[in-house]
This record gives structure tokens, sequence and C-alpha cells, in this order.
């Protein structure tokens, strides 16, 4: 392919001049056109950062880099990043086939050098990862809900990501900052025991939930010397934005309706903001290519010279970055063997223009007008036809996209409907500047024969790329290009900034709106008085000067204010401490001293006017004198508002009718989200979704603001306890303090060796198997309960709920709260106890064994029961009765005691005595006072007459006293 060569004084030969800018990590010293403001060439710089370096391998002279270079000035504009960017394209270009020779991709590299520096046209940045294109899924889908819970389950995953991202670096960073301010040994800084602030920064690091070893690395770190957890701790959630979601839905009225699976569509678009909403099958595919194509744009108002337009010059620069864009897609894929796909995996490139409302603005023709509507798409028009007819001849170059004979018969028709609608938008009736007065523009004229062209081309050899042109939001991209606004959008207003060599920068009427309204015939001063004021207050109302000397203003203050007022656009800031004096509205306005600190020009926190004794109202009317009261508050001719409203003054529906009319003639619908406030609920989502597919757009695109930076929710107070009244007369003699100290449960483990018993017994002919096991100090830590001959179910539950209660004891539960929980229950087995002595009769089991228990081991003796009739099954006795007591065999000590768990260590002379029949004994006798038997060990010698004698044995042993 072959481009004309730039004419000679329009871009390589561009007024450049050294500039000194200060970057976030130096001062650099950059060579840039004399008439660009610093934002824009800090844009530019930031692109250049972010460019691929790679070139094609090949050892031909041609491809090498050195032979495609330029001359040390082009090489040093913007820090080279427009020489190497053309260069770069130019020897891949070479290199996939799309130039013949290299004269001729010298000449591609030349004219996209001239596009680029004379600011007619700028690339998108390239993005270090390829973009996510989302999936498409119907709305009538059967696996819509699923798909869509997919997608808010992602974007509800990266919100909370983010939210933990940004405590942790806080968090984290907090406790490197311990480290690094502390002021002593090195060792002792990074210790936690020895530095306060270190501990108190890692315990609010736990408490937010960050790991222990995450702290003890940033402490490692911050003792190595490193200062930042994060540097770009904004830099994590942008790499976590979850896929766009693709919806298409046929019926435009029934989404206009409130559908529910339309209003679902809109409450998950409020929710993620990556929600997608197309009404044809083929728009969701092109928008689906559209998010992953390379972008650029095309500045429409630099094609003005003289006051004609050069629709020629817009085509084949369209043409330009058609072939730019090709080239650097098929760039992208070449590190990862695509090269004949790339970055776009349809080959989709994404192609806009800009600045279209100034452009309007410059012919006089409002936005929100039919004649503006038809322009605009004319602009539209004459690029997708020229971009169309290049991706035709690389079709012939290089192929057609894969899926073009499957599309064929669309491609063609959807080239047909557009050439035909162009003739329906051409502008009858009216002749601003660049409109012929016979009914077709030139632009149209243009733009029909590119049509007919690209219509034979493509049916001829195909077309080279399924998308071309489209609507996008960019603002990197339009800062680069001045401010320009992208696409369909309006401008931000009649008014431009101008910086000045101190880097200040004030507002000014912008070149666009002195030509339309030059065009429309109206008077500049009314206009500009009302959008910037006069800048004096001599003749404003209420504060001018003679007011201000009332109040006992000098000449030498009001001059000051006077020339602070063009450099600021706030009257309270030209009145501002700084600006009159501190001493001035300290002594003659009696401003506190406290109150000046710190106060300037620029801070305008001390009201010197209010202070002064103005009225609020009296301040305004000097606010509107001084810098203008705006459009809207001004008296100015409607046309004259019409024409310069801007984005603030223009409502939805003007731009969605703007949208629509450059939609007509785009390969792919406009890609801008449409804005939700913070405020607003999803209800006023699926508002927004209806009045916009009402509009007619391809597609509907909703995004909600993120919350304020100061957002806070408005949380209650937690409730005061209410005052106790006082005493009358308190008198306090001591103060005592409890604390309660809550420890975690811990288990107290039995010992390996371990003593207890085994009581074997029957309730109602059923045998059971009672064993305990018994810490050192004797209380009980766990039970065992064997059953003899029953189910094995049964069996089992009751193994479990032994187990589960010696768990329960060896956890601290007191056996007191087990015995009243399960003694009296009832169930069968239950009636008559045999093989125990104090346990006769039971109501269930559980009764039987707790009851044990509670004997054994608490004390309990209100729970036995010596008469196997005093419970029944139902747990009610038979009332009070005569209790006959028997006296009890004496028993040995070593009875009791387990030979095993002594390992036979107990002395045979050990007896056990017993306390029940001894007072038995006594009270039968009526001698209370008994001694021991030396015979038998019983507490049961007593004198009877002048000798003694025990009551057991019979023995009369002979006692000394």
């Amino acid at each position: 392919m072959q481009f004309t060569a730039p004419r000679a004084g329009t871009a390589l030969d561009l007024a450049l001049e050294p500039r000194e800018l200060e970057r976030a990590d130096r001062l650099a010293q950059v060579v840039a056109p004399a008439s660009w403001s610093t934002a824009r060439i800090e844009a530019w710089l930031d692109w250049s950062a972010g460019l691929a370096r790679d070139f094609p391998d090949g050892d031909a002279g041609a491809l090498a880099p050195t032979a495609l270079a330029y001359d040390d000035v082009e090489e040093a504009v913007l820090d080279g990043g427009p020489a190497l960017y053309a260069r770069r394209l130019a020897a891949w270009g070479l290199h996939q086939g799309v130039f013949a020779s290299a004269a001729k991709a010298r000449g591609f590299r030349d004219a996209l050098l001239e596009s680029l520096l004379s600011g007619r046209a700028a690339p998108g940045a390239r993005s270090a990862e390829p973009p996510a294109a989302g999936e498409i899924v119907d709305l009538s889908a059967f696996e819509l809900e699923a798909t869509l819970a997919a997608h808010l389950g992602a974007a509800r995953r990266n919100a909370a990501m983010a939210g933990v991202a940004t405590i942790v670096q806080v968090r984290l960073q907090a406790v490197m900052d311990a480290v690094a301010r502390c002021e002593g040994e090195r060792g002792a800084c990074a210790d936690v025991a020895r530095n306060p602030s270190l501990a108190r920064a890692a315990r609010h690091a736990r408490e937010a939930g960050i790991a222990d070893p995450l702290i003890a690395q940033a402490i490692a770190l911050a003792q190595a010397g490193e200062a930042h957890w994060n540097d770009e701790p904004a830099a994590a959630p942008a790499r976590q934005t979850p896929e766009p979601f693709i919806s298409v839905f046929g019926a435009r009225a029934v989404v206009e309706a409130g559908d529910p699976a339309a209003a679902r569509i809109a409450a998950a678009g409020w929710e993620s903001g990556r929600v997608i909403l197309t009404f044809d099958p083929r728009d969701a595919e092109a928008a689906q290519r559209a998010l992953t194509a390379p972008r650029a744009a095309i500045a429409v108002d630099r094609f003005v010279e003289h006051g004609d337009f050069d629709a020629e010059a817009l085509a084949e620069t369209a043409r330009l970055w058609c072939v730019a864009l090709d080239i650097e897609n098929g760039a992208d894929g070449s590190g990862v063997g695509r090269s004949d796909v790339g970055r776009s995996g349809g080959r989709s490139l994404g192609l806009t223009l800009a600045g279209v409302h100034d452009w309007l603005l410059a012919q006089g023709l409002a936005f929100d007008s039919d004649a503006g509507r038809r322009a605009a798409g004319e602009l539209f028009a004459l690029a997708t036809a020229a971009a169309l007819a290049a991706s035709g001849e690389l079709a012939g170059r290089l192929g057609a996209y894969p899926e073009f004979e499957v599309d064929r018969d669309s491609r063609l028709a959807a080239i047909a409907a557009q050439a035909s609608a162009l003739h329906n938008v051409s502008p009858i009736g009216v002749s601003p500047i660049g409109v012929s007065p016979i009914g077709v523009s030139p632009i149209g004229a243009k733009a029909a024969k590119l049509y007919a062209g690209a219509l034979q081309a493509a049916g001829r050899t195909g077309l080279r790329h399924p998308e071309l042109t489209g609507l996008f939001a960019d603002p990197e991209l339009s800062l680069r290009l001045g401010g320009s606004s992208l696409g369909a959008a309006p401008n931000n207003g009649p008014l431009a900034p101008i910086e000045t060599e101190d880097g200040r920068v004030f507002p000014a009427l912008s070149a666009p709106a002195a030509a339309g309204l030059g065009a429309i015939g109206a008077d500049i001063e009314p206009v500009v008085l009302a959008l910037l004021g006069r800048r004096d207050l001599v003749d404003a109302p209420e504060i001018h000067p003679a007011a201000l000397r009332e109040r006992g203003f000098t000449d030498h203050e009001i001059a000051a204010v006077q020339a602070a007022l063009p450099l600021t656009t706030d009257v309270r800031a030209a009145f501002a401490p700084g600006v009159v004096g501190e001493g001035f509205v300290r002594d003659v306005l009696g401003a506190p001293a406290e109150a000046l600190e710190g106060l300037g020009l620029e801070r305008p926190d001390l009201d010197v006017l209010a202070l002064a004794g103005f009225r609020p109202e009296q301040i305004a009317a000097a606010q509107a004198h001084a810098f203008g009261q705006g459009l809207s508050g001004a008296d100015l001719p409607a046309e004259v508002v019409a024409l310069l409203s801007g984005a603030e003054q223009l409502g939805a529906a003007a731009k969605n009718a703007m949208t629509v009319a450059a939609e007509a003639f785009t390969c792919a619908p406009a890609l801008i989200p449409r804005r939700i406030a913070w405020s607003d609920d999803p209800a006023a989502a699926r508002r927004l979704q209806s009045a916009a597919a009402r509009a007619g757009p391809r597609a509907v695109w909703l995004r909600r603001d993120p919350a304020p930076a100061d957002f806070a929710l408005n949380l209650p107070a937690a409730p005061e306890e209410p005052a106790r009244r006082p005493l009358a007369s308190p008198i306090v003699t001591e103060r005592v303090v409890e604390k309660i100290v809550e420890r975690e449960p811990t288990r107290r483990r039995l010992p390996d060796r371990r003593k207890g018993y085994i009581q074997k017994a029957a309730v109602g002919g059923h045998k059971v198997y009672l064993h305990t096991g018994e810490y050192e100090d004797g209380a009980l830590g766990e039970v065992f309960i064997d059953m003899h001959k029953e189910g094995a179910a049964f069996r089992s539950l009751m193994n479990n709920f032994a187990i589960a209660v010696s768990i329960g004891l060896q956890y601290g539960v007191p056996l007191e709260e087990f015995a009243d929980a399960f003694v009296y229950t009832r169930f069968e087995p239950a009636g008559r106890v045999s093989g125990n002595d104090s346990i006769r009769s039971a109501t269930s089991i559980l009764d039987y064994i707790f009851r044990e228990l509670a004997v054994s081991y608490l004390d309990r003796d209100d729970l036995a029961n010596a008469d196997p009739n005093e419970f029944n099954a139902d747990g009610l006795g038979g009332g009070l009765a005569d209790t006959v007591l028997t006296e009890a065999e004496p028993l040995p000590a070593s009875k009791f005691i387990s030979k095993g768990f002594s390992r036979g260590a107990a002395p045979d002379n050990l007896v056990f005595l017993p306390t029940g029949p001894r007072d038995r004994k006594a009270a039968a006798s009526g001698n209370e006072e008994q001694d021991v038997c030396p015979s038998c060990g019983d507490l049961s010698v007593v004198r009877r007459g002048g000798r003694l004698v025990c009551e057991t044995c019979g023995v009369a042993p002979e006692m000394r006293v």
C-alpha cells in the first residue's frame, strides 16, 4: 500500500521547543510542540512509556530498526515515542507483507508520524494484558441466571478483594513505618517486645485479619531498608475487573416495558458496571470483538483550513490508521505465534472520531439540532467508508478475516444500508461552512463515493476486518488530542483552558466557540461577559471600591484585590489574607491571630468579605459581576445558549439522539457507559435502561459512579446505660473489685493407669456393667456402660452415650449437671435392681446409672433407696414407712481397694470402719462413748458395768486409761 508523504511545513517541520516537566520520578527535559499544554505532553509521555519496542526478526537492511530511523530532531520529540511507534509499525508492516518495498514503508512511516505530531490522530494505550472479550448470553436462554450469578459473584469477590487489599496496604505500611521511625538499635526496632509502636501496629494488623507470617514479613522488609509495602496499591484492583457480560434481547419494546429479565440485567449493571445489553445478535458479537480491538481516534477539527473542511485529508487519515491498527494488531500477536490474528481474535479495529462537537460548534451547528446530527452522521460515514475501502484493499493483499465467507451477505448488506442511509441524512436548506447549499455536502458526496468503492472491493476480495469504527470513551486518548471529546460525546462547554508560562491554567473562550458565534452572527462580548465576567470590581454592584473604602480598605488593599482577580475564579480568594495582608485582616477587621496561620491566596479559609460585613447575597452579586453567571444565569439569546451548550447543559435526550445518529454509520455499537449516581438504587438503573432502550441506541451499558472518598455510614451511637441514682448518704468503707477472667475450655486428660470400680447390676432383669475411671484426686473422669445380651444398636448407643458423658466430664462439666438431667428418666428396661446395695429400683437404665454415680461420687444419699419398692417404674414411691435398720457385717478394707491398682501393696491389717452401723449401735445401746476394739477393729467397745465389752466380736479387752 502507498501513502502520500506529508506536505512541507505541516508536521515534521512543526514549531518545537524544549520543555521541562516535573514527573513523578524525575525532572524531564522534553521536546514538544510549542502549542501543547503540559497535561497533553504528560499524557503522551505516559503513552510512550508503555510502547512495545520489539522489531521483526530478519537480516534484510530494510527491516532493521536503524534503516527506518529519523533524524535526531524527530527522534527527540516526546521522548521519541511517536517516532518509535511509526518506525515499529512500518517495520512490522513490511514484515507482514502490507508494503511491497522499503520505500513504501518509509512513506507510511512519515505519514503516520505527521498525523501524530500535527495532532490529527492518536492511538490508544497498549494494554499490558489482552483485555477480556466477555461472554454473550441471550436473555431468553436457560443458562442466563447461572451465568449472571457467576459474573456477579466474581464482581463481589473482586470488590471485597480490593477492600481487603486496601486494609492490608494500610496496616502493613503502618508496621513498616513503626520500624523505620524507630530511633535505636536495629534489632530492637524490629522487636515487638522492645518497640511499643511496632507492637501496637502489629496488633492492629492482626485485628484486621492479617496473618502473623505476613506481619513478620513486613517487619523483615522494613528492617532490610524497604520503605513501602506496595508503591502502587491502587493498581491491584484494576487487574481484577471481571469480564464483561454481554446480553442480547431482540425485543426492544419489551426492555422498555421493564421485562423481568431486562430488569435483572439492569440491576446487575448497577452492581458490577460490566453488563452490556444489545438488541441484535450481530451487535452483540461486534461489541464483544470491539472490547479487545486496538483503538485510535482522528481529530476532525484539525482538518479545517482557511474555513474549508478537507474531506479528502480526513478520508486519507482514516485509511492510514486502518492500516496502522491492522499492523499493530498483528504485531501484538506475533510474540505468541498469532501474527495472523493478533490482539483482537476477529481482527476487529476500533477507529473513532474526536472533536466532532467542536467542529459542529465552529460551523454554527448546535449539538442538539437536526442539522448538527446530520452533519455528524456524515463525518462518521466518511471515516467508516474510507476505513472499509482500506480494509478491502488489505484483504486483497493479505486475505479476508476468517469468517467473511460466512458473513458475506450480511456484511455487504450492512455496507449497502449505510450508503443508502447517507442519502437520507444529507443536510438540505442549510449552508454552514463546508456545506454545499444545493442539498448534498462535500463530505456526504465523498462518503458516498467511498462507500461505492468499498462495496465493490468487499464483493471482490472480502474485508480484512469485521468491524473498523465505533464509539467509545478513553479519557487518556482524549487528553492526547488536546481534550477533544471522543465519538458522539459533547464537549465540556465553550471555554478552553489557557496555560501561562509559569504553569497556571485559566479559562478562555475557545476558538470553535468564537468561530461559531461569528457564523451565526451573534455578538461575542455579552457571551464573554456572561461566561468569564469582567475580572474587576470597578462597576460591581454592592462590592465596589467605594464600598470597600467605607469598611476600612485602602487603595493599597483594593489594588492588590484587582491584581488578583484575573488569577482566580472566586471573589473570596481575591480577598484572601495572603492578598490584602494579614496585618490588615488582623488589625483593621479584627480577625484572631490563630485564624490567619497558613492562609494565602490558594486557601481562602477565612472569609474576609464576611468579616468586613458583606452579606452572602452581596458576595454572590460581586461573584457574578467579576466571573460571570454562566449560560444558564445570563440573559443570552436562545440560539446562542443552544449553540454553546456543553455536556453539563445538554440532557440525556440530546446525547442519545447524537449517539443514534453516529451509530448509523459505525460498524460496532457505542461502548460508552451511561453513568448512574452513587446514591441511586437498582430501580433507578432499570428506569435509565428503559429510557435508553426507548431512545434507540444499539447497545446500553450502565455503570454506577464510585463511592465518594469521604463516604461513611451514619451509624447510630451505642445506647448509653441509664445513670444510677446515688444513695442519699453514700458511705464507702472498702472497695471490692471482681474481675472475671474467661478461659478457653481445656480437656483434662486421665492418667494412663487409673483407679475406679466396676459395678454389676440388673435392672428389670437386664444386666448392666458400669465402669468408672478416676483422676488422682478421686474425681470421676470417665464411665463405660456395657449391656448383656442386648441388641447391637442399643449396646452401641449406650457405649457412645458413655463416651459423650466422659468427654463432658473431662472438659469440666459437673457431674451434678448430668445427674440432675438423667435421674428419674423413664423408659424400658425399668423396675427392680439387683446387685447394688444402694440402688434397689430404677425407672430406667440412665436413672440407675446416674443415681449410682451420684451416691458414689457426690454423697447424694437422698438418691439411694434400700427398698426395691420405694421407686416404681413411674418414679413414684409408696410413701413413708418405718425403716428397719439392719446391722451390716464388718468388711475388710481390702475389699474396697483395687489390688491391681495398688499392685498388691495394700497392708493386710487395713480394715473398713463402718460409720453408719456405729451410729445405729450407739443409738441402740444408749452409750455414745465407744472405743475401737483391738481384736476386730470395730468402733464398738462399750463399758458395761466395770468391764469393757466389744459389741461386735464379744471380746472383753483390757483397756488402760
